[in-house]
Formats: structure tokens, C-alpha cells, sequence
């Protein structure tokens, strides 16, 4: 299994995550605010950070082009 950091999408915490055989990221709430989105930290521009974290959680959506 493939070892790497994920963030939260609410609060920035980040936390070490393992990919499980079927590409699955292990998910669960974030221990500091309880949020349940993650996201690889490699992954994220600074811009995608800032616009997700200026966002309330209910007007949220991530188009991937």
C-alpha cells in the first residue's frame, strides 16, 4: 500500500493516508474539525487551498476539468 499525506478540505489538517489495493483512499473525520473531505496534499495548489477554505462548506463545488 501506498503511504502519503492528505489535508482537510475544511481546515488544513493534514494526516499520513494509505491507498488500499483498489486505488481507495482511507477516509474519517478530521480530528479537529470533523470534517469528512480529504484530499492528497501533492495535489493542491495554494490557489485550490485558499478557495476552498474562503468557501462555506454548503456552496462548495470542485469542478475538475
Amino acid at each position: 500500500m501506498e503511504a502519503f499525506t492528505v489535508e482537510c478540505l475544511r481546515c488544513g489538517t493534514t494526516r499520513p493516508a494509505r491507498r488500499t489495493v483498489w486505488r481507495h483512499v482511507e477516509s474519517c473525520e478530521c480530528p479537529r474539525c470533523g470534517y469528512l473531505g480529504w484530499a492528497p496534499s501533492a495535489d493542491l495548489s495554494e490557489t485550490e487551498r485558499r478557495t476552498l477554505r474562503e468557501r462555506s462548506v454548503e456552496h462548495r463545488r470542485l469542478r475538475v476539468a
